[in-house]
């Protein structure tokens, strides 16, 4: 079975930082400097006004007056991601990532050392990760994926059942948040994926201030 972790908004959660109480209002990723004018990943209340990543700014701003553009932090982005990456390691995973916000990673080799059990690997990875990563679980990296989209606070996991993997993942393509493709985190897998490549450790200072945010404190994006 393939694991896909999933972190929600994750390129915005690294810009705002220890600012994770802005999520909370209409905040959204403002353009990086010299390329084109659309905002990236929006908090759920920017959601609400109909705000879209991928948007025009001057649309965004349109519908919601009050929205907040923060700068993107790409190192930060990379750096909050390769402590991800190494917190899967850390309990015997072997992550692949496209890219920041979404990894996968074969659970069937991990259960002799978490109690034989794919709830023991489940259980596992949510220690390491906490509560803002939803975590899917099917037979192919699309149906993982898909699973992991219909994943909530109330249900951070979904595991789909090999016998129910076609009828899911035909489920999954026609529904919205299966047909996303420009919101960063939440984009589908491709066939071209590779393993990612190790970068050196962040700092020793200790996890991000952003992760320890959604880790420990248990705020997950809606």
């Amino acid at each position: 079975m393939i694991v896909c972790v999933l972190i929600p908004r994750f390129g915005l959660l690294a810009a705002l930082g220890d600012r994770r109480a802005l999520l909370a209002e209409p905040v959204a990723l403002a353009p990086e400097a010299g390329r084109e004018q659309y905002v990236g990943e929006v908090s759920a209340k920017a959601e609400a006004f109909g705000v879209a990543a991928g948007m025009r700014v001057g649309e965004a701003l349109s519908r919601c007056p009050e929205l907040r553009l923060v700068p993107p932090d790409p190192e930060g982005v990379r750096g909050l991601w390769r402590e991800v990456l190494e917190r899967i390691e850390s309990i015997g995973g072997e992550p692949e990532s496209e890219r920041a916000g979404a990894a996968y990673f074969a659970a069937g080799g991990l259960r002799g050392i978490h109690g034989g059990s794919l709830d023991g690997v489940l259980a596992a990875t949510r220690r390491v990760l906490g509560r803002g990563a939803r975590l899917g679980v099917a037979t192919s990296r699309f149906a993982a994926w898909c699973a992991a989209t219909q994943a909530r606070q109330r249900r951070a996991t979904v595991v789909v059942d090999r016998r129910e993997t076609a009828r899911f993942c035909a489920r999954g393509r026609s529904s919205r948040s299966c047909r996303r493709r420009s919101s960063g985190s939440a984009s589908a897998p491709s066939a071209s994926s590779r393993r990612c490549r190790r970068r050196p450790s962040p700092s020793a200072s200790g996890i991000p201030a952003c992760w320890r945010s959604t880790s420990r404190a248990g705020a997950t994006p809606r």
